[in-house]
């Protein structure tokens, strides 16, 4: 998918850490950040950056434990960096695991991201140890994902995004929200399981959308802006063909768009970060 490029805006990024690349979920303890810069850095994707800085609130979904395909830890936590990098000042983020029971799982973290306002603005000491505070606590939340619910089979990425969608809920008014879902594109839940219907995971949209409907679990975004990254083949044994992954997205997009949400991105990364381990 072409991503047009916006410029760059007025808000303002914050520097997270790198990550060694690494082989599979193996081991992902070990792919924790290095010391973070408590600098203010510029945001590595302009294009998100045009999406996410006047936003009042971010709501950042990634997948979690299992859930993450083999290989690709490095890349989904290196587009969460650039999520929190990017966000506006004063903007509140909260990540949300993406699990088998997705509905049900706290946050894992939710904060503002520090403005240059009150006491920072004639105290840039302060403002910077905000700063790294900030870079602190999202980077130790990010590498709390690949440890929680392993062993566990499925995915409710849907669940997530309905969560999200009770957040925007409660905060009302008119500001701008923006949900970031970093995944594999799947739903895979007792509820609603895409593999069922074949080759084709678009089948599953009607379907879907009614028994959504009847059961009122259809996510309602009220005009949220939503941003999917992360889709991929998986394992051969999944057998997933890019065509399959287009069509996921065709799914996404119907599903949001009946939650009167709009999909912006759907895509296997966010601009400006690589795939490659």
């Amino acid at each position: 998918m072409r991503v047009a490029r916006l410029a760059a805006p007025l808000g303002l990024a914050v520097a997270l850490a790198g990550v060694a690349p690494l082989a599979g979920c193996a081991g992902l303890a070990d792919a924790s950040a290095a010391e973070p810069s408590a600098a203010a850095r510029s945001c590595p994707s302009p294009w998100l950056s045009g999406e996410l800085h006047a936003a009042s609130s971010v709501e950042l979904l990634v997948a979690a434990g299992d859930t993450i395909p083999a290989s690709r830890w490095p890349a989904y936590r290196a587009m969460a960096a650039e999520v929190a990098g990017c966000a506006g000042v004063g903007a509140t983020m909260t990540l949300r695991p993406i699990t088998a029971d997705s509905l049900t799982e706290l946050p894992l973290f939710a904060g503002e991201v520090p403005a240059p306002t009150g006491q920072n603005a004639v105290n840039p000491l302060r403002y910077r140890s905000d700063l790294r505070t900030f870079v602190v606590k999202t980077g130790a939340a990010f590498d709390r994902l690949p440890q929680l619910e392993r062993g566990v089979t499925g995915s409710d990425p849907m669940g997530a995004l309905q969560a999200a969608a009770g957040d925007m809920r409660l905060e009302g008014g008119t500001s701008q929200h923006v949900v970031v879902a970093i995944f594999n594109g799947w739903q895979q839940s007792r509820a609603l399981n895409l593999f069922r219907y074949g080759q084709d995971p678009a089948a599953s949209t009607e379907p879907a959308l009614r028994a959504l409907r009847a059961s009122g679990a259809l996510p309602q975004l009220n005009g949220a802006d939503v941003v999917i990254a992360g889709l991929t083949t998986g394992t051969a044994r999944m057998q997933t063909s890019d065509a399959q992954l287009a069509e996921l997205c065709t799914f996404w997009r119907s599903v949001i768009a009946a939650g009167h949400g709009s999909l912006k991105l759907c895509a296997a990364a966010l601009p400006g970060i690589s795939l490659t381990p």
